[in-house]
C-alpha cells in the first residue's frame, strides 16, 4: 500500500461545493499546450500574449521522467501563469507508461504500485495550491466497447480514490467524454459511472456546428443528466466543420460551460492543418489555433468573441445565428480570390452546355429546384457534366441556386435544397462561389417574406461549410443622373451621397440589400445602367470591404463597354457579362489602388 499524507480522505465534492468553486474561479477561459511559434520564444511570452487577449488559464501536459522533474515542470509552469495573471489545468500525462495492464501478469501489480505513487507524490505536492483550478486525471481514455476501455476505465477510477486520499483542494477530474454520444455504445454506461465520481464534469467537443448543434447539445444534456455540475470543455475548436469559436461559444454560453480551445500561435506542431493533413500543403481554413506565426489575428472577431464571453443569463440569447456567426473574414474572402480575375458568361436557362468560351474564364449558370426536387440523381448528374466541360474549357463556375420563381416553395424545403447542393460540391474548387439567390424581390412583393427566406437560406448554406464563398444578388440600381450631374464631386470627403441615389423595385428594400450584403462573404450586384451609375453602384459595394461580383451585367445595353470594364479593374470587379466579349478580355486587369498623403505645412 502507498503511504498517503495522513489527511483524513476527503469524498466527492457535493454539487453545492462544485458550484461554490465556480463562483469563486470565474468564467475559465483557457488554451491548450503553450508552445513556440519559434525557437526563441519563451514560456512566459506565449502566456503574456494569450492574457493579452483575454486567456485566463492554460491546461499542459505534466513532462518529466520522475517525481522531481514533474514537480518542478509543474511549478515553472504555475509561476509563469501567475505572473501573467493566469490558473493552470495539469494533465497526468505520464499513466501510458505505467499502464500496468499491458504488462506481463506477474509485473502488473508492481506497476500499479509504482503508477500509483508517481501520482500520489506530483499531486500530494500541490494538493493546497490555489493556483491549479483543477486536475485532469486522464486525456481521451479510450470509448468503444472493447477491453482496454474498460481498463483504461478502472484506472481513471483508481485514481479518484488515491486523490480523495491525497485531500485536494482542487476539484478532480478527467476528460473521459470525448465523442459523439451513443446509447448503443455498452461501453457507455461504465464510462458513465466513472464520469459520475468527478467533481466537475469535463468534456471534448470538436463538432460544437455539426447538425446545426444538435450533437453538441445532446453531449451536454447527457452531460448534466450524470450530475448537475459545473462543466468544462478541456478541447475545441476546429473550423473545417465550422466548429470555429463562434459557433462552439453560442453553445457553451448556454450551457454555462468554462473551455480551453487548442493550440495559440501557429508552430511547429503543424494543429493548424486538418487531422491527417500536413502544412505542406497550403490550407484554409486554419484548423487549431488563433494566431499567425507573428502574433497578428487569425479573424479578429474571434478574439472579440473570446474577450466578451460569458455565461448566458436565464433568458439571454447569445447566439446571432449560423448565417452570422458563420461568414467568412474578410481576409478568407480575398484569399480566395488571388486567383485573379472573373471574366465569365451569364448562361440563360438552367444548366444549358457550355458554348465556346473564346477567352471568358467563368460561367454563371442557374440550377433547378423543381429539377432536384423531381430526380436528384439526374440532378447531380447534369451538374456534374456541367462542370466537367467547364474544367476542360479552363473555366470557373458560380451556380445561382433560387429565384423569385421558386417562393412559392417552403422556405425550409428551399434551405434543405440549398444545403443539399452546396453539400455536395463544398470543397470543389471548380466552383468559384454560390449565388443563392438572384434577385430577391424581383417579381415577388413581400418584402417581410423576402427577409425571413434570406437568412434562412444562409443559414442553410453556412451549416455546410463550404469552401466557397456564399453570397445572394439584391434588386438595386442607381437613379439616373442628369446630365450636368458630377457624381466624383457628389462623393468627395465630407458631402453626403451614396445610399440616397439607390432605387429598389418590387419587394426589394434598402433593408434587405443591406441585409444581404452583410451577410455575404463576397458583395454582388446586377446591372443594366451606363457605365456611370454603375461605378456609383459599384462604390457602395467597395465599402463592404469584399471582393465585389458583377454577376448579370447587360453588356448588349450598354453604350461604353470599355468605359464600364474600366470601372471594374478599378474597383477589382468580377463580372459576368450577357454576351461574349473576345477582343476584350486579354486587356483586362485589375489596377492597383493608391491614395497620395495629404502634404500639410511643416510635415
Amino acid at each position: 500500500m502507498v503511504t498517503t499524507t495522513g489527511f483524513a480522505k476527503r469524498k466527492q465534492w457535493t454539487e453545492k461545493q462544485a458550484w461554490k468553486w465556480q463562483e469563486q474561479v470565474g468564467v475559465i477561459k483557457g488554451f491548450n499546450e503553450p508552445y513556440p511559434a519559434y525557437p526563441g520564444q519563451t514560456n512566459r511570452d506565449i502566456l503574456q500574449k494569450a492574457a493579452s487577449l483575454g486567456f485566463n488559464s492554460v491546461r499542459f501536459w505534466i513532462q518529466g521522467n520522475n517525481t522531481e522533474e514533474r514537480v518542478a515542470y509543474i511549478q515553472k509552469m504555475i509561476d509563469d501563469a501567475a505572473a501573467c495573471g493566469m490558473t493552470v489545468s495539469p494533465v497526468i500525462a505520464f499513466g501510458e507508461r505505467y499502464y500496468y495492464r499491458k504488462h506481463k501478469k506477474d509485473e502488473q501489480e508492481e506497476m500499479r504500485m509504482a503508477y500509483e505513487k508517481a501520482v500520489r507524490e506530483v499531486v500530494r505536492h500541490f494538493a493546497k495550491e490555489s493556483r491549479i483550478v483543477f486536475w485532469d486525471l486522464w486525456n481521451e481514455p479510450r470509448f468503444e466497447d472493447r477491453e482496454d476501455t474498460y481498463q483504461q476505465i478502472d484506472i481513471i477510477e483508481e485514481m479518484v480514490h488515491w486523490c480523495w486520499e491525497e485531500n485536494l483542494s482542487q476539484p478532480i477530474t478527467s476528460s473521459i467524454i470525448w465523442a459523439t454520444i451513443n446509447t448503443d455504445n455498452k461501453a457507455l454506461k461504465r464510462t458513465s459511472q466513472v464520469e459520475a465520481l468527478m467533481d466537475i464534469h469535463n468534456f471534448h467537443s470538436y463538432d460544437c456546428a455539426l447538425n446545426f448543434g444538435h450533437n453538441i447539445y445532446e453531449m451536454l444534456d447527457y452531460i448534466k443528466s450524470i450530475s448537475d455540475r459545473p462543466m468544462v470543455a478541456t478541447e475545441c475548436l476546429t473550423r473545417t466543420n465550422g466548429s470555429g469559436l463562434a459557433r462552439t461559444f453560442a453553445a457553451f454560453a448556454k450551457y454555462k460551460v468554462n473551455f480551453y480551445i487548442w493550440g495559440l500561435f501557429i508552430n511547429d506542431r503543424n494543429w493548424e492543418a486538418r487531422w491527417d493533413c500536413s502544412t505542406y500543403d497550403p490550407y484554409d481554413p486554419m484548423f487549431h489555433n488563433v494566431l499567425y506565426s507573428d502574433g497578428d489575428m487569425y479573424d479578429a472577431r474571434e478574439i472579440e468573441l473570446l474577450r466578451n464571453y460569458h455565461f448566458a443569463q436565464p433568458g439571454e440569447e447569445t447566439d446571432p445565428g449560423l448565417e452570422i456567426t458563420d461568414r467568412w473574414s474578410h481576409e478568407r474572402a480575398w484569399r480566395w480570390m488571388v486567383t485573379g480575375p472573373l471574366m465569365g458568361l451569364e448562361l440563360k436557362g438552367n444548366n444549358p452546355s457550355l458554348p465556346p468560351m473564346q477567352g471568358s474564364n467563368a460561367v454563371r449558370v442557374k440550377l433547378d429546384y423543381a429539377a432536384w426536387k423531381k430526380d436528384k440523381k439526374a440532378f447531380f448528374e447534369q451538374l456534374e457534366t456541367l462542370l466537367k466541360q467547364a474544367e476542360a474549357l479552363g473555366a470557373s463556375v458560380v451556380p445561382t441556386l433560387v429565384n423569385d420563381a421558386d417562393v412559392s416553395v417552403n422556405a425550409e424545403q428551399l434551405g434543405k435544397y440549398v444545403g443539399d447542393v452546396i453539400g455536395h460540391y463544398y470543397c470543389d474548387t471548380r466552383i468559384k462561389a454560390w449565388n443563392l439567390y438572384d434577385r430577391p424581390g424581383l417579381t415577388h412583393g413581400d418584402t417581410a417574406t423576402l427577409m425571413q427566406l434570406v437568412r434562412t437560406l444562409f443559414r442553410y448554406a453556412r451549416n455546410q461549410f463550404a469552401n466557397q464563398p456564399l453570397t445572394m444578388t439584391p434588386v438595386v440600381g442607381v437613379k439616373p443622373f442628369d446630365k450636368n450631374f458630377d457624381p466624383w464631386k457628389a462623393m468627395i470627403h465630407g458631402h453626403t451621397a451614396g445610399w440616397d441615389r439607390l432605387t429598389y423595385s418590387g419587394g426589394s428594400s434598402a433593408d434587405l440589400v443591406y441585409l444581404i450584403w452583410s451577410l455575404s462573404d463576397v458583395t454582388s450586384f446586377a446591372t443594366e445602367m451606363p457605365p456611370a451609375e454603375t461605378r456609383w453602384l459599384t462604390s457602395i459595394c467597395y465599402r463592404f470591404g469584399r471582393p465585389i461580383f458583377c454577376m448579370s451585367w447587360a453588356a448588349t445595353k450598354d453604350n461604353d463597354v470599355q468605359t464600364t470594364l474600366n470601372h471594374f479593374a478599378d474597383f477589382h470587379v468580377f463580372w459576368f457579362a450577357d454576351t461574349l466579349l473576345p477582343d476584350l478580355y486579354p486587356q483586362f486587369r485589375f489596377r492597383q489602388s493608391s491614395t497620395q498623403r495629404q502634404i500639410t505645412e511643416g510635415m
